[in-house]
């Protein structure tokens, strides 16, 4: 039987050397039937030209303004799906695979017709150090969510609670069947959390959610987010986007979650005051969570300064 035609999709935004690595990676692979499309969030360094001249052999997709990580990969998504693929692979352009790991991927997926979204482990890139995740688990009902970096843990969840298990976007495996049953990423998140609302769509849907704990994949680290050092756009994705989640799956008993991630998020912008930028984002991110509103990050965005007294009296007040 033929091999199952399997299109890679990168996303590239102002990180040639990354991308060009992810790449050259991809290319290796020793599966039969892949294809690669990368898309390009609207990179100012160079790297569409870079692209083009190395890389004549790969779909380029170049869009005109950045589109996030949910609308990049949509686009990229439906022009693989008309273009005959059995299942899309979702790759981080910071992330490198090993020859093996997309052939060792979809032997497992056609082995099991219930896998929707399968995983290889997601190791740090440095050899040794560990791993940045090995799982999650999400308690719709109750509002909690939990990742593990302990692939033991990982199989532990797995193994019990394959109802409630879900994936990270790092490199993820997504079969047809499930993209057309359940649709694109919600561009509403623009960035992060996405995953986390795809694999629990794909529960509800009736597949599950697999990590291949004998696969791996190494991911650049990123810096953590205590340091409140940089990248304010992080923050701001990450306090909205957790609102925006709970809201959409719990509606009217979203309340419980929603509070506990005002009050985590508004002890990390306490922690940042040295950062401005990165404090603003957050403040701004919980305000448009509760408002509801998705899309990209405009960073001249605020919490009005009424809601912002609100939140202060909050934190003082203990009720926050």
């Amino acid at each position: 039987m033929a091999a199952p035609r399997v299109t890679a999709i990168v996303l590239s935004w102002n990180n040639y050397p990354d991308t060009r690595a992810c790449l050259l990676a991809l290319r290796a692979q020793d599966y039969p039937a892949l294809s690669i499309r990368v898309v390009d969030n609207a990179s100012t360094d160079g790297s569409v030209p870079a692209l083009r001249g190395e890389f004549s052999d790969v779909a380029l997709h170049e869009c005109g303004k950045n589109l996030g990580y949910t609308g990049g990969n949509n686009l990229a998504i439906r022009a693989a799906l008309a273009d005959g693929a059995e299942f899309v692979w979702l790759f981080n352009n910071d992330a490198v695979a090993a020859p093996d790991v997309l052939s060792r991927l979809v032997a497992i997926a056609g082995a099991d017709p219930g896998i929707g979204l399968l995983s290889p482990l997601i190791a740090r890139a440095a050899p040794g150090t560990g791993y940045d995740f090995a799982g999650g688990l999400i308690d719709i009902a109750g509002g909690g969510y939990q990742t593990t970096e302990d692939p033991a843990q990982g199989q532990a969840w797995q193994a019990a609670y394959p109802e409630r298990f879900v994936l990270t976007g790092t490199a993820l495996l997504a079969r047809r069947a499930l993209v057309e049953r359940i649709g694109v990423l919600d561009e509403r998140f623009f960035a992060y959390w996405e995953d986390t609302d795809y694999a629990w769509r794909a529960l509800r849907a009736g597949f599950r959610n697999h990590l291949a704990f004998g696969v791996t994949v190494g991911h650049a680290a990123k810096p953590p987010a205590a340091t409140g050092l940089g990248r304010p756009h992080f923050y701001y994705f990450m306090a909205r986007n957790e609102i925006l989640f709970w809201r959409k799956h719990l509606h009217a008993r979203a309340s419980r979650p929603v509070l506990w991630t005002l009050r985590r998020q508004l002890r990390l912008a306490d922690a940042t005051r040295n950062s401005p930028a990165t404090r603003h984002a957050i403040m701004a991110g919980l305000w448009d969570g509760l408002l509801g509103r998705g899309g990209a990050y405009d960073p001249v965005r605020r919490m009005p300064a009424p809601a912002r007294w609100l939140a202060a009296a909050g934190r003082s007040s203990g009720l926050l």
